[in-house]
């Protein structure tokens, strides 16, 4: 059906924004499934490892291969990642006809009063990962802050009926 892909970086709020998309499309009928990038990494075994950018990647194209074969089976899902590289945004594109892209722009300071993980108090490689980020090219949604979560979902809505019909 359709493959969309929340991304931004940690404290953006992907995971509530996908939440909030789950439960909202639920209620229309709609059998979403929600891919988590913090829960695929637990269930994937990455927990302990997998930081080095390489791993990073590798576990990216995991999520992306096992989202397209959901989304071949004519499941709407929905994946909220950090998603750090273009590439596998760009595979996303190319393996699947209907995609849509969300990119969180939310400011550091922002992410760093949220901090839900504690990672920016306590991760001294952030700064590093952050500058290993590959900004979307062509997403095609842009929250860049965070608005009103039920905006957010119904913005998000629309454009998935307007341009998939779905």
């Amino acid at each position: 059906m359709v493959l969309v892909w929340i991304t931004g970086l940690s404290g953006s709020g992907k995971t509530t924004l996908a939440k909030a998309l789950k439960k909202n499309m639920s209620g229309e009928g709609y059998n979403p499934i929600l891919m988590d990038g913090d829960v695929l990494r637990e269930i994937l075994d990455f927990t302990e490892k997998g930081y080095a950018l390489q791993d990073r990647k590798q576990l990216a194209f995991c999520y992306a291969r096992l989202a397209n074969l959901f989304v071949k089976q004519g499941f709407l899902v929905i994946v909220a990642t950090v998603s750090m590289f273009e590439d596998v945004r760009k595979w996303n594109r190319e393996n699947n006809h209907k995609y849509c892209e969300v990119y969180l722009k939310v400011d550091r300071q922002t992410r760093v009063s949220r901090d839900p993980k504690k990672l920016y108090e306590s991760n001294t490689d952030l700064v590093e990962f952050e500058n290993g980020f590959d900004e979307p090219r062509k997403p095609d949604i842009i929250f860049d802050h965070f608005y009103d979560l039920d905006q957010m979902v119904n913005k998000l809505k629309i454009y998935l009926m307007e341009k998939f019909n779905a």
